[in-house]
C-alpha cells in the first residue's frame, strides 16, 4: 500500500494504492477506490502484519481538524470496510499523521502537533487495549524529540531499531551536538 499524488485516476490531491509483489515483480497499482480515498489528502499508510487493517492520515472533513489518523479494517470478501477516525485520544484539532502500526498489531506510533510536545511535530505511541481503545499517548522523549520536527517513525520486528526523519539541523551545519 502506498501514497501517490495526482494521477490520473486519483479522487484528490493524494490517493492510497495496492500492489502485490509476486513472481518477483509488483502488479500494477490499483487505486483503493472511493471508500478509502476521498477529495481530501488521504496517505501514509500502514498495514498491519496480518493484513487485516490499514492505517492512514486523512485530511477528510469529519476528523477531528488538520490531518487525522484513520483504520479501516479488511472485509472476509477482500475488500477494505468504512475507515473510523481513531478519536480525540489519538487525534486532535492540529496535525496527526505518519502513523505506524507495529507488527505486534498493538503499538502505534505516530506524530503529532496537537499533543504537548518539544516543539513542532513530534513522535508519540499509544498502545491498543484490551477493550479495543487506545492508551493516552506518550511522548517518546529527548534525544529522540527535539525543538525540530519529528516524524515517519518506523520500528523493526524485534523492537530494537527505529528508524525516523527529523529536521534537525547537524552540528556542521550550526546544529546541535549531543
Amino acid at each position: 500500500v502506498f501514497a501517490a499524488g495526482d494521477r490520473r485516476d486519483s479522487y484528490g490531491g493524494f490517493d492510497l494504492y495496492f500492489s502485490e509483489y509476486i513472481n518477483g515483480q509488483f502488479t500494477p497499482p490499483i487505486n483503493m477506490g472511493n471508500r478509502i480515498n476521498t477529495r481530501a489528502r488521504d496517505r501514509q499508510p500502514s498495514l498491519s502484519g496480518d493484513g487485516k487493517y490499514l492505517y492512514f492520515e486523512s485530511a477528510r472533513p469529519s476528523g477531528l481538524g488538520g490531518g487525522d489518523i484513520w483504520v479501516s479494517e479488511r472485509q472476509s470478501d477482500g475488500s477494505w470496510g468504512n475507515p473510523k477516525n481513531l478519536g480525540a485520544t489519538i487525534n486532535t484539532s492540529a496535525d496527526d499523521q505518519s502513523p505506524f502500526i507495529h507488527a505486534d498489531g498493538k503499538t502505534l506510533y505516530f506524530m503529532s502537533k496537537g499533543h504537548p510536545g518539544m516543539g513542532g511535530f513530534d513522535l508519540f505511541v499509544s498502545r491498543k487495549q484490551v477493550d479495543g481503545s487506545w492508551s493516552e499517548p506518550k511522548n517518546i522523549g529527548y534525544p529522540i524529540n527535539t525543538k525540530a520536527n519529528e516524524g515517519a517513525l518506523f520500528v523493526s520486528l524485534n523492537g530494537r531499531t527505529a528508524y525516523y526523519t527529523s529536521n534537525q539541523q547537524p552540528p556542521e551545519y550550526g546544529g546541535r551536538e549531543d
